[in-house]
């Protein structure tokens, strides 16, 4: 397989990606293939890494989580060589905060790029200004609230 799906492994993979509980069944009736076939291309696919694992999408906005921001985090990077540490030392700091669903490192005119969820704006100042402002070699930060 190493590299080369075809596009029934794209089909098998944009099935599970809309839902990873389908039942190979189901898979293979979609298909038109037998559920054996279903079963030896996705256990081909997960020995070789394409299908990395599964899980759980949650709907943060039923779980009360309905603020959503992109926040670009700009780092002082002679600071950081100072201190050594790196930007991956940030970005793992950051991704211990509360609320910060992951943390990038970028190219570009910012550093990282980070997305929060929060319940409510009270909330997101709180984290942003006192958790991921306070990371000592981070300077400045840019927000984008995402508005759907």
């Amino acid at each position: 397989m190493a590299g080369k799906l075809d596009d029934t492994d794209l089909e098998i993979l944009s099935i599970l990606e809309k839902d990873a509980k389908a039942r190979m069944h189901a898979i293979a009736r979609k298909l038109c293939i037998p559920a054996s076939t279903v079963h030896h291309r996705i256990k081909g696919m997960e020995k070789e890494g394409v299908i990395a694992g599964y899980s759980v999408k949650k709907n943060y906005r039923k779980m009360g989580f309905g603020l959503k921001a992109h926040v670009l985090v700009f780092a002082d990077l002679a600071l950081l060589k100072r201190m050594k540490k790196t930007q991956q030392d940030i970005c793992s700091a950051l991704s211990r905060v509360p609320g910060v669903e992951s943390s990038e490192i970028i190219t570009g005119e910012a550093d990282l790029l980070i997305t929060v969820r929060a319940h409510d704006m009270d909330e997101f100042r709180k984290v942003l200004l006192d958790r991921i402002q306070a990371i000592e070699g981070i300077t400045e930060t840019k927000t984008m609230m995402v508005m759907g």
